[in-house]
């Protein structure tokens, strides 16, 4: 689980106007430079139960934990399909999602 440190606010969430989207078949995600931290969003179209959001929101944050680029605040859409990955699977996707982010600028 991400420390509080690392979560987004509603405010930063709502805020994602100028981000970079990556797309794939069980999620989108969002990214917008000069922000460090992670949210989840899991709609009642993906999953139902309240348990089976959350599970899966726990399950996403769990596998970006290790793996957050510095610089970039990301925002994970589910989609529908997404709470029946196996947590393998769930990581993988979730990765080459990050992988296909563009570099930060560099700094001088």
């Amino acid at each position: 689980m991400l420390p509080h440190r690392l979560r987004l606010s509603r405010a930063a969430v709502s805020n994602q106007h100028n981000a970079k989207r990556v797309v794939s078949k069980h999620f989108s995600l969002s990214a917008t430079l000069n922000k460090v931290g992670c949210a989840v969003i899991v709609s009642k179209k993906v999953e139902k139960s309240s348990v089976g959001r959350h599970r899966l929101k726990r399950r996403v944050l769990a596998s970006l934990a290790g793996v957050l680029t510095p610089g970039y605040a990301i925002v994970v859409y589910a989609r529908a399909g997404s709470s029946a990955l196996s947590y393998k699977e769930l990581t993988q996707e979730l990765r080459s999602m990050l992988a296909q982010l563009p570099p930060l600028p560099q700094v001088r």
